[in-house]
């Protein structure tokens, strides 16, 4: 009887162990197939890159904006002017249908938007911030209405950021990365409030290099260096257009050292036609640097940007 006891209770434990150690294995696979693939790259991610976008769009109209406005308030005076003249015609019992009517016909409206009076509005038409790319949003009444509506895209890029930053720190991203993002954005926050234009695009477009510093951590669509590429085409006009050769010239140097990655992953994607465009379209941008001619550099920068904007649909078919 005792033996069989023995028995009993070595069975048992046989099969204990054999329970504990399937059990074991399964737990263990899921996160084992885990590890092995990145997570998804997280929407708020591109939401960010879109409202930084928009909130560049909103800036850099605020000059024509603020010319609009003034001219508009010109003509309205203007009319009131005129109507009052032909009053007091009327009184005076003029035939106020003979005078002659206004031949300034042209002049009723304010003149249209010229190259000169924007600094991005060409490069973001080919990143398609605006849904149009020939028409130029209508003014507001008054000036204050631009930078609120600034100020409120800036105020969710904050709530988004509230969102993606635990995701950043589970994935292990670099605290400095995660600092130096915050610390762009409290100062984009800053000079959106002060109504800074030229500090209100250059922070915001700072703001989108470090973007494709979050993606090498979650699975990519399209390789983090087209999203440098955008940012580094940008810095060139915005430096361009405080005088500063130095630092723009540097962007475009960067420009073509990245450059060289993704013109690899094109001919590889049978897209050899497009690497060809993006480098014709960087050494023109090169001359027109050279030359120092910011229209020129306006006009050739947003023509790398149609290129890069043709590589991300090249990639993202091959990726499909």
């Amino acid at each position: 009887m005792k033996i069989l006891k023995k028995y009993i209770l070595l069975f048992m434990t046989i099969c204990m162990v054999f329970s504990i150690a399937s059990c074991t294995k399964k737990s263990s696979e899921p996160n084992s197939q885990s590890e092995g693939q990145p997570k998804p790259l997280p929407k708020t991610i591109k939401e960010i890159e879109k409202d930084v976008l928009k909130i560049m769009h909103q800036a850099d109209l605020a000059p024509y904006f603020q010319r609009v406005i003034v001219e508009t308030k010109e003509i309205e005076e203007q009319k009131k002017s005129k109507k009052m003249e032909m009053e007091m015609l009327t009184k005076n019992n003029e035939n106020a249908s003979k005078q002659p009517e206004s031949s300034n016909g042209e002049q009723e409206k304010p003149k249209p938007m010229t190259i000169d009076e924007s600094i991005l509005t060409e490069l973001l038409k080919r990143e398609k911030v605006s849904s149009d790319e020939n028409q130029v949003a209508k003014p507001p009444k008054d000036i204050s209405e631009v930078w609120k509506s600034v100020n409120t895209t800036i105020i969710g890029i904050h709530n988004k950021w509230n969102v993606l930053e635990p995701l950043l720190t589970e994935q292990s991203v670099s605290p400095e990365v995660i600092a130096g993002f915050e610390e762009t954005l409290d100062a984009l926050t800053t000079y959106g409030i002060e109504k800074n234009y030229i500090a209100t695009l250059s922070t915001a477009n700072n703001l989108t290099s470090y973007l494709p510093k979050f993606m090498p951590y979650f699975k990519k669509e399209i390789p983090p260096t087209v999203f440098t590429l955008k940012y580094l085409t940008r810095n060139v006009v915005l430096n361009a257009a405080i005088n500063d050769y130095d630092v723009a010239q540097k962007s475009l140097d960067k420009i073509k050292e990245q450059g060289q990655s993704i013109k690899s992953d094109l001919i590889e994607n049978k897209a050899k036609s497009t690497a060809d465009k993006f480098d014709a379209s960087v050494i023109n941008l090169q001359k027109s640097i050279d030359k120092k001619d910011l229209n020129l550099i306006r006009i050739n920068a947003s023509i790398v940007m149609k290129n890069i904007m043709l590589m991300i649909d090249d990639l993202a078919k091959s990726m499909a």
